[in-house]
């Protein structure tokens, strides 16, 4: 490292941020490195600065740019910060053009469309910066299920993010079905794929330990074997779908009496609305509005079909719906599984594009991973090394409800050493292949690429 091509202010946070980045811990954590990059804004001395300037551009934090662009970016700083100046930003504008010699930017939205018409119109005798469109999702084909598609087809994000895919010069994203997808809309045929990676060494994923994984389930489910499943709303239609699935297990496995876990699911007792005077007002929400309540307890789904509820089809002292947590700490909620489900209800084209996140997760964490064989997971699959793959064509990889049933009945009843044996397998199999330090060679790769264009 060549300190003497960094800022001031990098010197005096570089020892800091490189150990927060490789041990994160908590949200303080991530939100003390998200301010750096973001200051990295202010602190460009632009005329002196000798290193190529990227900027990391979002409309908005969520989960999808955290590994997008905030995993990649932090472990990039801390290993190449004499190679390039590196800016993370939610208030991207235009006059970051002026200074930018690489622009990635995340996900639909007004300003990052706009800046593709700008650089059409770029002044020939001042460098142009290059515009690297980063996309995770296929955001113009959101399935009728899917909670934001009313708000995502009112504010123009589908023909947005259409635009933006045509456009783009070069595109980075996650799996073979999105490339292909963007491919027939792009006028240059320039999409790559790099695959969502993990820093193993942060807390939620780096401690675990056979001996310590009872301690960490639920009370009530030490001595059982856990089935679990880890979301947000979005996957709604999943868990409805799911359960039909999770009733055949429990009926079929009663005497090794598993326990079942629905984490990831908002409790939301609380809600703000405009009072009499138009200030906001908290006030309890109603049960039947609680995401939590309505997936536990049942609720009407239309006038002749009600969904009955986890608690209801499984027995309360069987089954526990768990709150949200935040994006340093939810890999916790595997520590609690025996088994890890991944399971996509319908096969929309959205869900085809899904990265196997979670089926990674599952197994970095010690649980058994059973997935829908659709999409992304698809592409794991396909990717797996002979010995795993036979292993997951078995009784991991499921093309049906049925399938899916009979996959975690296997691993319920499965003798508990081969368990292990077969986790640990894959455990170091997504551990060696989706390790940030490694996925980012390609990036450094792309971006000295285009750099010498």
């Amino acid at each position: 490292m060549d300190f003497e091509k960094l800022t001031k202010y990098e010197k005096d946070n570089y020892k800091h941020i490189c150990f927060i980045e490789e041990r994160m811990k908590s949200i303080e954590d991530q939100n003390f490195i998200m301010s750096f990059f973001e200051k990295m804004w202010d602190n460009l001395d632009y005329h002196n600065e000798t290193r190529p300037v990227i900027i990391f551009s979002t409309p908005s934090y969520t989960g999808t740019d955290h590994f997008r662009l905030r995993v990649p970016l932090y472990n990039l700083w801390t290993k190449y910060a004499d190679k390039y100046y590196i800016i993370l930003t939610s208030q991207f504008n235009l006059n970051m053009m002026k200074f930018a010699d690489i622009i990635i930017s995340h996900r639909a939205g007004d300003i990052h469309l706009f800046t593709h018409k700008v650089e059409h119109m770029w002044p020939k005798d001042i460098n142009k910066p290059i515009i690297v469109h980063e996309v995770d999702d296929n955001e113009f084909n959101l399935p009728d299920s899917h909670p934001l598609k009313p708000m995502w087809l009112k504010a123009g994000k589908d023909q947005m993010s259409k635009k933006q895919i045509s456009t783009a010069k070069f595109i980075t994203t996650t799996g073979r079905v999105l490339k292909r997808e963007f491919s027939k809309l792009n006028a240059f045929d320039n999409v790559e794929i790099i695959p969502n990676a993990f820093r193993w060494t942060h807390k939620q994923w780096d401690e675990f330990s056979w001996e310590e994984k009872e301690t960490k389930k639920p009370e009530r489910a030490r001595g059982r074997l856990t089935v679990g499943w880890a979301g947000l709303t979005s996957h709604f239609p999943d868990l409805v779908k799911m359960l039909n699935c999770l009733k055949k297990v429990h009926s079929k496995t009663k005497e090794k009496n598993p326990y079942f876990i629905l984490s990831g699911m908002p409790v939301e007792d609380k809600m703000t609305i405009n009072g009499p005077d138009g200030k906001p007002v908290q006030m309890d929400t109603p049960l039947e509005h609680r995401y939590n309540y309505r997936i536990m307890n049942g609720f009407q789904m239309n006038e002749k079909q009600r969904f009955e509820g986890y608690n209801n089809a499984l027995g309360s002292d069987n089954v526990e719906g768990q709150d949200v947590k935040n994006l340093c700490d939810y890999g916790e909620f595997y520590d609690q599984y025996d088994i890890n489900l991944a399971y996509l209800a319908e096969q929309s084209m959205f869900n085809k594009s899904k990265s196997p996140i979670k089926v990674i997760e599952g197994f970095k964490k010690g649980a058994i991973s059973i997935w829908t064989q659709w999409g992304g997971y698809e592409e794991f699959y396909d990717n797996l090394p002979d010995e795993l793959k036979i292993i997951a064509m078995k009784h991991m990889a499921a093309k049906t409800d049925e399938e899916f049933t009979k996959h975690i009945i296997y691993w319920i009843e499965a003798d508990d050493t081969y368990r292990k044996e077969v986790i640990e397998k894959f455990r170091k199999y997504v551990t060696d292949t989706f390790d940030i330090e490694k996925i980012n060679e390609k990036r450094v790769y792309i971006y000295d690429k285009l750099l010498k264009k």
